[in-house]
């Protein structure tokens, strides 16, 4: 994806862990919650989905794949930003099944 942008936004790693501290149950229910982070960063910068420009996801299961695809393509509406997927051993948090980082431009 090629972009010229005048601003560029740089979201840090987000989990699937709620303003309270509970991680959501599951990988599926985690991804939701990574969405919902990403787009509230997105929103208070301004910006929304189609800004996206790049996404990494970090899985710990490589069963998972099939779901996180399912789950960014549903969210982002046929939105197609440049994608990387890694299976990694574990994240910071053994309950963490699932992390993800943005590059937004405008």
């Amino acid at each position: 994806m090629e972009a010229t942008a005048r601003r560029w936004l740089h979201i840090s790693g987000q989990i699937g862990v709620d303003r309270a501290g509970r991680v959501a149950d599951g990988a599926e229910a985690q991804m939701q919650e990574c969405w919902h982070h990403i787009f509230e960063i997105l929103k208070s910068a301004g910006m929304d989905s189609r800004n996206l420009v790049k996404i990494t996801g970090y899985l710990v299961d490589p069963n998972d794949v099939g779901a996180f695809r399912q789950v960014r393509d549903r969210l982002l509406d046929g939105h197609a930003p440049a994608s990387t997927l890694v299976v990694v051993a574990a994240l910071a948090n053994p309950a963490w099944k699932v992390e993800i980082e943005a590059v937004a431009a405008a």
